[in-house]
């Protein structure tokens, strides 16, 4: 009878441990697939594409859904977010295309200090936002980091600097160079080159 539970014990562990290696191997499977599909969410994707799902009116995203973002830091044709800065706003990168509401006569691209082609909207580069989880947010509208404002921008080319409810407009008012940035809720941001 010893000898039947110490057999049974060990089917059983045996099965334990296979279970725990099963289950252990699909746990790392799906987090490496979770991380690899959020960076390329993120950092890649050069359809720009239109959504009204964001309490902006019409801005541009990726086909997916993520939200693009202008920088008032740079300059028509020009990035001036490199090293942390494109790592918290990555840059839109590859070959463009078109979809939804946006116009394919605004579109086009530069050629970043890096070498990479960057998509450009109206001349001005886009970005993508790290801490946006997902399709449809803008956390990133209205910071200020890195030297400049972060805003959602328009089928029309044109940074959107107040939600389309009539909520805050964002002013320069306040300088930060912070990784995170912050809002200010007082005035309006004018830019030159918009």
């Amino acid at each position: 009878m010893n000898v039947r539970l110490a057999v049974v014990g060990l089917g059983l562990t045996g099965l334990a441990l296979a279970a725990c290696g099963s289950t252990s191997s699909k746990t790392s499977s799906t987090s490496s697939t979770t991380k690899s599909s959020n960076a390329s969410t993120i950092s890649t994707g050069a359809t720009v594409a239109t959504s009204s799902s964001s309490g902006y009116g019409t801005i541009l995203t990726s086909k997916a859904g993520q939200t693009y973002y202008v920088f008032t830091g740079d300059t028509k044709g020009k990035s001036n977010c490199t090293g942390t800065c494109a790592k918290a706003w990555p840059p839109v990168t590859g070959s463009p295309t078109v979809s939804g509401g946006a116009s394919s006569k605004l579109v086009g691209s530069i050629t970043r200090s890096n070498g990479q082609k960057q998509v450009t909207y109206n001349g001005h580069p886009l970005y993508t936002f790290a801490s946006d989880g997902g399709p449809h947010q803008v956390n990133g509208e209205g910071i200020n980091a890195f030297g400049g404002y972060w805003y959602v921008i328009s089928p029309a080319g044109k940074p959107v600097t107040s939600s389309g409810s009539g909520g805050a407009t964002y002013s320069s008012t306040t300088s930060s160079s912070s990784s995170s940035g912050s809002k200010s809720s007082s005035g309006s941001k004018s830019s030159s080159g918009w």
